[in-house]
Parts: C-alpha cells; sequence; structure tokens
C-alpha cells in the first residue's frame, strides 16, 4: 500500500467515525427519564396557588399541592422570585412557556463514626454512611402576565445515586395532576 492510501484508508476512518458521532434527532419518549420537556413547552396552572408567608414556592405531589416534596415519590415545586415574609403570596391560573430546561442534581451524605471494639482492644473506624440524591429538571418559567412566576423544578425518587433518575415527562405530568397541565412543544 502507498503512502497516498494510507492517507487515504485512515482520512475515510476519521471521517466516518466523526459522522457516526452526529447528533441524532430522537422524539420524546414521555416514560423515559432521559427525555428533556423541549424548550417552548407551557405549563398551564389551572388553579390558584398559595405560597405561604416566608416561602417562595409551592409543591406538587402525587397529583396535588402539598406543604413538601414527597422524598420517595416524584414531586415538583413551583417558585417565585419575590420571598414575602409577611403575607401569603398567589399565583393566578394562567399559561407559561418554558424558556430553558437544566438538568439539576441534589446530593446528600452523611459520615457516621463508628467504634469498633475488638477482643484485643478497640479501634476506631468512619462508616461512609448514607449517600443520596435526586435528579430532576429546572423548567424555568415566562409569562407576561406575572412575570414573578420563576421556574417549575421537578425531582424524582430520593436513592441511592446508582438507582436516581430524574423524573420522565410521565411522571411530571402526573406529579401536577389536575393542578397544573404540561404541554409540550407541537403537541
Amino acid at each position: 500500500m502507498g503512502k497516498a492510501s494510507v492517507w487515504l484508508w485512515a482520512l475515510s476512518l476519521v471521517v466516518g467515525g466523526v459522522s457516526g458521532c452526529a447528533l441524532v434527532t430522537v422524539p420524546a419518549d414521555p416514560a423515559s427519564p432521559y427525555s428533556m420537556v423541549p424548550v417552548g413547552s407551557v405549563i398551564e396552572l389551572h388553579q390558584p396557588l398559595r405560597i405561604p408567608p416566608g416561602s417562595t414556592r409551592v409543591w406538587f405531589v402525587r397529583g396535588q399541592s402539598a406543604a413538601g416534596r414527597d422524598w420517595y415519590a416524584p414531586s415538583c415545586n413551583l417558585e417565585i422570585a419575590t420571598l414575602d415574609r409577611e403575607r401569603a403570596q398567589i399565583v393566578d391560573p394562567g399559561v407559561f412557556e418554558v424558556s430553558r430546561v437544566q438538568r439539576t442534581s441534589e446530593h446528600t451524605s452523611k459520615r457516621a463514626a463508628a467504634v469498633t471494639v475488638a477482643a484485643l482492644g478497640a479501634g476506631f473506624s468512619w462508616d461512609s454512611g448514607d449517600n443520596r440524591t435526586w435528579q430532576g429538571y429546572h423548567l424555568w418559567l415566562h409569562s407576561d402576565h406575572q412575570p414573578d412566576v420563576r421556574r417549575l423544578t421537578c425531582k424524582g425518587i430520593y436513592a441511592e445515586p446508582w438507582k436516581a433518575t430524574p423524573p420522565s415527562i410521565k411522571a411530571i405530568r402526573e406529579t401536577l395532576g389536575a393542578v397544573a397541565s404540561l404541554r409540550l412543544r407541537g403537541e
């Protein structure tokens, strides 16, 4: 094989390899935790939501508004930008466009000291403790009528890192229930 043939062969490998890595458009699968809500989708709030004094968010758990997240079921929270320590705030029913989507994760870890007593003496060891995480998405929202509404954050179950996944589009819809709906761009 001549020098030119080797270069052509190497070039064809590089071009083939790079084109094999090209991004492929795959339709969103509402059941997959890795199908993100597309920008331009819409969250429609069907009823007023009360945000308690001293808070900037209200939670959704199992299809209803709630006082906080559920650690063992997908949960979402609607967040506003303004904190009022004195009075409750109301988010009125309306339509909010998803302007940006961002992956998020929240990790916890607890290190516990354990004293080990052996037959010949006492020893000290560190136990790695509990490591857990939530995986999810921030859906940044926009509304000309309610500009204080900031984002909807949805997270999957609280689990060990290798088990944790973000919520699927289907799980987000179930979490919002009748309080709000998610309409994907193009639906």
